[in-house]
């Protein structure tokens, strides 16, 4: 599906989320059919990150196309998820679905702001967030009064909850609080920023026709390889349903791979203890690992098998993004107005590079601050070492510039 869509990009940066928004639908399909030795699942959540006009939506519109012809459109969720009610609805009447949400960042913002936001816009984050780790079990519905039998308590089997979300750098950085990485929400996500927004287009792109093959083939991911029997085994969602997955085996040396992982991740954890990043690193291995299913079922659903390739594609994938992710917070993520408008003030000089940049160029990139609230920002970022000053000729005069440190 990866190289179908990226066939048929007309503009660069839809390369990045049709490899991930691929295995998030190959996660979708295989949902409650697959898992790993350790009862891992394929349910997964990624955000690609992109500036405005960049191709974004791409990947969902190749993904929505091919699951249509295949037939497989029930693993379609909608658009938008409008209260954490509706979330747990469409969970139990498709137990394995996928969500692709535009503007991720929008709703992001809502659904992270408990001050300010109705509950059931917050319970979404909520329900997502206790449904990554519920895949592999039942998922216990809400209690309600339910005086008159019509509102009972709705469990879901062995959930496959997959989401894949696109957003802008600003809108996505600017929802996020520290509280979202410390509690371990933003952790669940495989945050991918593009590396290219704006690359040359693609101008032979004709009209858009799924390879048979392909449909397929996600046709026999999603029964399972062929080794499920029953028209409804595992089509529902309640705790009577049979769902019994596949086992995906491992093989030695893609074993002894993630157990490295594992003692590396687990040094490092030791010597970040207390900062917000140990929630980041503690989810490298599941992540990489879920990965690494996805990738075996999706070479052969009827004899899958993690070996070494996988493994180290998927460890090496993931664990540059938790990289960058834990680098970005750092950079982005404020609990403050104060500290918001701090951070992107020092972006703007980082961005300038090693040139620098002037007090009038800051000027005009910040006309959201107020003089006296960009002055005072900028004599705290020289005060705590972040930036620097220096002098730069400028059309035949000098002037002072501010540079990054760190």
């Amino acid at each position: 599906m990866a190289r179908y869509g990226a066939r048929l990009v007309t503009n660069g940066y839809a390369i990045l989320p049709i490899g991930p928004g691929s295995l998030c639908a190959i996660g979708a399909l295989m949902g409650r059919q697959y898992r790993t030795e350790s009862n891992l699942r394929s349910n997964l959540y990624v955000v690609g990150i992109a500036d405005s006009g960049s191709g974004k939506n791409h990947a969902r519109e190749i993904i929505n196309e091919v699951f249509f012809e295949a037939g497989l459109a029930h693993h379609l969720g909608g658009n938008k998820i409008a209260s954490g009610a509706g979330l747990l609805t469409a969970l139990h009447r498709q137990p394995a679905i996928l969500f692709q949400i535009d503007e991720f960042g929008m709703f992001l913002a809502a659904a992270a702001d408990r001050k300010r936001s109705p509950r059931h816009i917050t319970e979404i984050l909520d329900n997502m967030t206790e449904l990554y780790t519920a895949a592999g079990g039942i998922f216990l519905g809400a209690e309600y009064a339910n005086r008159d039998g019509a509102n009972e308590r709705r469990d879901i089997n062995q959930p496959c909850l997959c989401v894949y979300g696109t957003t802008t750098p600003l809108h996505f950085w600017g929802a996020l609080q520290g509280a979202n990485v410390v509690d371990g929400s933003l952790a669940r996500f495989l945050i991918l920023p593009s590396d290219e927004d704006y690359p040359d287009e693609n101008i032979a792109v004709g009209i858009r026709q799924a390879p048979p093959a392909l449909l397929r083939g996600l046709q026999r991911v999603a029964a399972g390889g062929g080794h499920q029997k029953g028209n409804l085994m595992g089509k529902t969602a309640d705790q009577n349903t049979n769902v019994t997955p596949m086992i995906v085996a491992m093989t030695d040396d893609a074993r002894a791979r993630f157990k490295a992982l594992s003692v590396e991740l687990t040094g490092e954890l030791r010597a970040a203890a207390g900062t917000a990043c140990t929630a980041i690193l503690a989810r490298i291995g599941e992540n990489a690992l879920k990965l690494a299913l996805i990738v075996a079922v999706g070479r052969d659903p009827a004899r899958p098998e993690i070996d070494i390739t996988a493994a180290d594609w998927a460890i090496c994938f993931v664990q540059n993004y938790a990289r960058r992710t834990i680098e970005a917070v750092e950079r982005h993520v404020a609990d403050t107005e104060i500290e918001a408008h701090l951070k992107r003030l020092k972006e703007i000089i980082r961005n300038a590079g090693a040139n620098g940049i002037t007090k009038s160029e800051v000027t005009r990139a910040s006309q959201w601050l107020k003089s006296r609230d960009r002055n005072e920002i900028l004599e705290t970022l020289i005060e705590s070492g972040d930036i620097t000053t220096g002098m730069r000729d400028t059309g035949g005069r000098r002037a002072m510039v501010y540079r990054t440190i760190r």
